[in-house]
C-alpha cells in the first residue's frame, strides 16, 4: 500500500460550506453540486467548482486502454464511469493478475481552496475506507499520486446499483402506476444495509455515511449488498464541533441533516426512503405537503406486509425521538417479521418441470382439507410417505412423479409443496428460485413449520451461496423450534461468512447443546473462537480449548485438532501443556513441518 495517506479520518475537521443538496430522482438545485454517476466500484468524485464539467477537454484526458500506472502496476482496461473532474477504470492488478477498481481525480480547479477541498474529500475517502473491515464495503487497496493526479485503487465490484435494479427488474405492480422489486427482495437488501450501518456506527467515533441512496448501493449477482461513495461520509467528533457541511440528496435526507447536523439515526431515515423507493417508485420529490410526508407505502403497495411497512414507516419519522434507536434494533426487526406473502401468479409444479403441457390443478376432493393443513393424514397421505422414501433413498425424480399425482388430489397440501422445494433444490442441476417458490407456498399453507423456514436457507446458503439472505429464514426457523440443531449450524454459517464472528460462535455453541457429540461441530467451535482470539489477547482462548478437548475426547487420534489445541496452549502461555499435546502430534506425523517447527520453538522456550 503506498504510504501517501497524510489524513487521518479521525482528525480530519468539519468543513463549513453552505448547503448543497441533491436530488437523485426529481432534478436539482442549481447551485447544488452534481450528484455522481452510480458505479460499480466506490465513491465517483464530486468535487466543486469544476472548471470543464463534461466538456470536450474532459473526455480527451482520460486514459487509454492499457495504460500502465504506479510503475506498471496497475494496466488500464476500460472506463466504467466518466465525469468532468475525474472517472473509475477497471484495471488489471499487474502483481496478482485480478481485477481492480482504479477512481482517478484531475487536478483542474480554478483556484487553490477549490484543490484543497477537493483533495481532502478524496483523501479522506481513502484513508476511511482503509480503516474499515465489512463484507458490505469495497477494500481500499492503494492511494498514489501520478503526474498531478490522485489516484484511488479498490476492489471492482461486478454488480449494478438499486436503482438500476429497480428500473429494469421492478415489475411487481401496485394502484396508480407504482411497482417495484418483491418485499422479500427489498427486506434482504434492508437487513444487509441495517448491517453495514451498524458496523459504520459502531466506530469510534461514529461514521455517518450521510447520502445512502439507491445509486449508492450496488447489489452483486448474488443479490449482496455493497455500499459505495464514501466521498462525503464523515466521522462525529464525540468533542468539538457537531455543525457538518449540508451535502445531501433530496428526498433521502431527513430535516436534522438540512440543518447541518446529521447524526447516525439520519442514515436510518435515508434506509427507509430507499426502500420506500425499491418497493413504490415513488419520487420523494412529489411528497406533500412538504418533502418529508411520504405516502403509505401500502397505499402503492397493497401487496407489501403491514408489518415491513411499519419498518419503513418508522425510520422515516421527521422526529429523531420516534425512529428505531440504532441500526441493530432496525436489522432485528426486518429479520423478526413474519415472512412476506407469496407474490406473483400461482405456483403449479407441471409448468416448471419443463413439461410444455400446462395442467390445471383439480378442485380439492371431499376428503381433502381446503385449509391445507392435512399433511400426511389427507388423501393423498399415503403417496407423500412414499414421495418422502424416495427423497432420503435420493431418488429425485421418482419423488417428482409420485408428487404430480398428490398435485391432483390434494394441491393445497403444506407438506406437497415442501417436498417439492426439496426435488427442485436437489436436483443434479439444482432449480433454486422454484424451490423457494415451492417453499413460499408451503408457508402460505402452513406458516408455523420451522422445518420449511430452515429449507428456505438452506437454498439461499447451501445452493446459491447467498448467505445474508439466509439469516432471515434460519433466524424464523430457530424462532418456531430453538432445538434445531441445522438451524443452528446454517445461521451460524451464515453469520461466519458475512464476517459476524462473535455471533456465528454463539450459533455454533448453541448447536453443540443440541448434539454434543458431533466432533465436526467443536472443531468448528474451536477454530472460530481461536480467530476470536488474536495474539496477546485472552479472546474467546478458553471456548477454544474447551471445544478442542472435547474433540479429543470423541476422538482421541485427530491430530490436526490436537495441534490446534497446542497452539491454544501456547497462545495462553500453557508451554508445558502445549509441549505434550505438540509432542503427540510429532510423534504420529513426523513429516508434520508447522508442529515440528512449534517443537522445537517449545523445546527451547523450556529449555529442553
Amino acid at each position: 500500500m503506498a504510504n501517501n495517506n497524510p489524513l487521518d479520518p479521525k482528525n480530519a475537521a468539519f468543513l463549513g460550506n453552505p448547503a448543497t443538496p441533491r436530488s437523485e430522482a426529481g432534478g436539482r438545485d442549481s447551485s447544488a453540486v452534481p450528484p455522481p454517476p452510480a458505479t460499480p466500484y466506490g465513491a465517483p468524485v464530486t468535487p466543486p467548482t469544476p472548471s470543464d464539467p463534461g466538456g470536450e477537454s474532459g473526455g480527451k484526458r482520460r486514459l487509454a486502454s492499457g495504460t500502465e500506472l504506479s510503475n506498471g502496476r496497475y494496466r488500464i482496461d476500460r472506463p466504467v464511469a466518466a465525469g468532468g473532474m475525474g472517472a473509475v477504470y477497471r484495471a488489471i492488478d499487474v502483481r496478482f493478475n485480478r481485477p481492480c477498481a482504479v477512481k482517478e481525480m484531475l487536478d483542474e480547479f480554478h483556484n487553490d481552496a477549490d484543490r484543497s477541498q477537493a483533495v481532502g474529500w478524496f483523501t479522506r475517502e481513502a484513508t476511511l475506507l482503509l480503516d474499515l473491515n465489512h463484507p458490505c464495503i469495497p477494500r481500499v487497496r492503494d492511494f498514489f499520486v501520478e503526474e498531478g493526479r490522485h489516484y484511488l485503487v479498490m476492489d471492482f465490484i461486478e454488480g449494478r446499483t438499486l436503482g438500476e435494479v429497480l428500473e429494469k427488474e421492478g415489475n411487481v405492480g401496485g394502484v396508480n402506476g407504482a411497482h417495484g422489486v418483491s418485499e422479500a427482495r427489498a427486506r434482504s437488501w434492508g437487513q444487509q444495509v441495517c448491517s453495514v450501518l451498524s458496523y459504520l456506527h459502531r466506530q469510534s467515533p461514529p461514521i455517518i455515511f450521510r447520502d445512502l441512496k439507491p445509486s449508492n448501493i450496488m447489489v452483486t449477482d448474488k443479490d449482496e449488498i455493497k455500499l459505495i461513495d464514501f466521498g462525503i461520509a464523515r466521522s462525529l467528533q464525540q468533542s468539538g464541533q457537531r455543525h457538518m457541511t449540508v451535502i445531501m440528496t433530496l428526498g433521502y435526507a431527513p430535516p436534522e441533516q438540512l440543518q447541518g447536523d446529521p447524526e447516525p439515526r439520519s442514515d436510518l431515515y435515508a434506509l427507509g426512503a430507499t426502500l420506500h423507493r425499491v418497493l413504490t417508485h415513488h419520487d420523494a420529490a412529489n411528497n406533500k405537503p412538504n418533502i418529508f410526508a411520504f405516502p403509505a407505502v401500502r397505499s402503492l403497495r397493497p401487496d407489501v406486509s403491514p408489518a415491513f411497512e411499519q419498518v419503513i414507516v418508522r425510520s422515516l419519522a421527521p422526529n429523531l425521538p420516534d425512529r428505531w434507536a440504532n441500526a441493530a434494533e432496525m436489522e432485528r426487526a426486518i429479520i423478526n417479521l413474519p415472512p412476506p406473502s407469496v407474490q406473483g401468479a400461482p405456483f403449479v409444479p407441471t409448468a416448471l418441470s419443463g413439461s410444455s403441457d400446462r395442467q390445471t390443478p383439480s378442485r380439492p376432493s371431499a376428503g381433502s382439507n381446503p385449509s391445507g393443513m392435512a399433511g400426511f393424514t389427507g388423501p393423498g397421505g399415503g403417496l407423500l410417505r412414499q414421495a418422502q422414501d424416495h427423497l432420503t433413498a435420493g431418488r429425485i425424480e421418482p419423488a417428482f412423479g409420485v408428487l404430480q399425482q398428490v398435485y391432483q388430489i390434494e394441491p393445497m397440501n403444506p407438506v406437497l409443496h415442501k417436498l417439492y422445494g426439496q426435488v427442485f433444490a436437489r436436483r443434479q442441476q439444482p432449480q433454486p428460485e422454484m424451490a423457494i417458490q415451492a417453499y413460499n407456498r408451503s408457508l402460505q399453507y402452513n406458516n408455523n413449520d420451522p422445518e420449511t423456514h430452515r429449507l428456505v436457507g438452506d437454498v439461499y446458503l447451501y445452493v446459491r451461496s447467498q448467505p445474508a439472505q439466509a439469516i432471515m429464514p434460519y433466524t424464523q426457523a430457530l424462532r418456531l423450534n430453538p432445538r434445531d440443531f441445522e438451524a443452528h449450524r446454517g445461521l451460524a454459517k451464515c453469520y461466519e461468512r458475512t464476517n459476524q464472528l462473535p455471533a456465528a460462535l454463539h450459533e455454533y455453541q448453541e448447536a453443540a447443546t443440541i448434539d454434543a457429540r458431533n466432533p465436526a461441530l467443536h472443531y468448528e467451535i474451536g477454530q472460530l473462537a481461536f480467530r476470536l482470539s488474536p495474539p496477546g489477547q485472552p479472546g474467546q482462548l478458553a471456548a477454544a480449548e474447551r471445544a478442542f478437548v472435547q474433540v479429543l475426547t470423541l476422538n482421541p487420534a485427530d491430530y490436526t485438532s490436537r495441534f490446534m489445541l497446542a497452539q491454544v496452549y501456547e497462545r495462553e502461555g500453557k508451554l508445558e501443556e502445549a509441549w505434550q499435546q505438540c509432542s503427540y502430534v510429532v510423534n504420529a506425523q513426523p513429516t508434520h513441518g508447522q508442529a515440528q517447527a512449534m517443537y522445537q520453538r517449545l523445546r527451547v522456550a523450556l529449555g529442553r
